[in-house]
């Protein structure tokens, strides 16, 4: 019999609905689902409409491992996830939605991004909106460059000055931001400091304003850039930016050494990717797997630091975890004491186990009860000796 036999450990973690921002215990029960999405054949893109209907991120309670998993369906269901181990966006194509994701409701999000032009009167709905507290300089808005853009599932939009590169307000696009409604999008201009700025009205109604940068190739880093008397055209023609075709949005008129130039404003929407390596296993900045004895269970009520908790030291994991292998059944277990358990940590996966002893003469015996299993486990002598080396506390409590 396998000594070491890790699962999902649903006490072990947090499962919050972000849609409604709730966490109960009946949503716990889904934790092995949630951890196992994404696990299987990664897909490199979605390319059509979906809509998506939930989304879920899970917490462990004693550390910093998280991820992130929604559930949409264009065609055929998708999961898309994203986690802590890997830092990276997943998809895959499923067969079905788990039970636990219902289909009444659901948010649809587009494939490509669509823009449209903004009238006079959402322009001076948005100036009103702004309180002008965000710069103490005089900044007013333009006439005629009111856009509002509706957000896709993945990618990112480009923007272009001639040929200097700038940053768009909503540049970079993710699944988990990407279920917001259309946004609204305008110029604002300086005329003492001759700086552009973009307004920028997110879903809730709060205006932000960012300033219009380019990137300083040798400074390595976005900068403002500056446009005396500037005048803008909004030229948008376009309703959908179509992945990798340069849009034209607006016309710069500004005075330049003297005479006035024009350059042009363009947008560029790029396809994201999802990432198609091998899911990472574990959920640490470390290979795992990581030891913990400690007195009272993982849940978050205790801190995991020492006394209430003895970690394994990173060079005595192989050691342990060979003991902890090498160990036979046996019928009875021994005595608990302060330290009742003791926990591996691979990944997202765990295994715990109630830890006893028995003093003998010239020994201590260790043992490893699983509950789950009833099945008690004996180190060897050698096990056992190492084991307290490690974790000298443990007879001393």
């Amino acid at each position: 019999m396998d000594v070491v036999k890790l699962d999902y450990i649903s006490e072990n973690w947090n499962v919050k609905d972000l849609q409604s921002g709730h966490m109960d215990a009946k949503s716990v029960m889904w934790t092995p689902d949630l951890l196992d999405a994404c696990s299987g054949n990664a897909i490199s893109r979605i390319e059509e409409d979906v809509t998506v209907y939930r989304s879920y991120e899970l917490n462990r309670k004693f550390d910093d491992a998280y991820k992130i998993v929604m559930y949409m369906k264009g065609d055929q269901p998708y999961t898309v996830c994203y986690d802590s181990a890997s830092e990276q966006i997943r998809a895959e194509e499923i067969d079905e939605f788990p039970y636990f994701v219902h289909t009444e409701e659901g948010t649809d999000i587009l494939s490509t991004p669509t823009i449209r032009t903004g009238t006079h009167e959402e322009l001076k709905q948005m100036e009103q909106k702004d309180e002008g507290h965000y710069y103490p300089a005089p900044v007013r808005l333009l006439e005629g460059t009111m856009i509002h853009v509706t957000p896709p599932l993945y990618g990112q939009i480009d923007l272009t000055i001639g040929d200097q590169q700038g940053l768009f307000p909503i540049s970079h696009l993710d699944p988990f931001s990407a279920q917001s409604e259309e946004v609204g999008i305008a110029l604002g201009y300086d005329e003492q400091s001759k700086e552009a700025y973009f307004y920028y009205e997110k879903e809730d109604g709060l205006t932000t304003i960012l300033p219009l940068v380019v990137w300083n190739e040798k400074e390595h880093k976005h900068e403002p850039i500056q446009f005396e008397g500037l005048q803008v055209e909004q030229v948008l023609r376009e309703d959908i930016l179509e992945p990798g075709v340069k849009t034209p949005l607006y016309t710069f008129s500004f005075i330049e050494d003297g005479k006035r130039v024009n350059e042009e404003i363009r947008l560029t929407y790029l396809n994201g990717e999802f990432s198609t390596h091998d899911p990472v296993q574990n959920a640490s900045d470390s290979n795992g797997p990581f030891v913990y004895v400690h007195e009272k269970p993982l849940n978050g009520a205790i801190d995991i630091q020492y006394p209430n908790v003895l970690t394994a030291e990173e060079n005595d994991i192989s050691d342990l975890m060979g003991a902890i292998k090498d160990a036979t059944p046996v019928k009875r277990a021994g005595e608990v004491n302060h330290y009742s358990s003791l926990t591996i940590i691979d990944g997202w996966m765990g295994q715990e186990f109630q830890l006893s002893f028995k003093k003998r003469s010239k020994k201590i015996d260790i043992y490893l009860t699983d509950s789950l299993r009833s099945q008690t486990f004996k180190l060897s002598s050698e096990g056992a000796e190492r084991f307290l080396e490690i974790f000298p506390e443990y007879i001393k409590s």
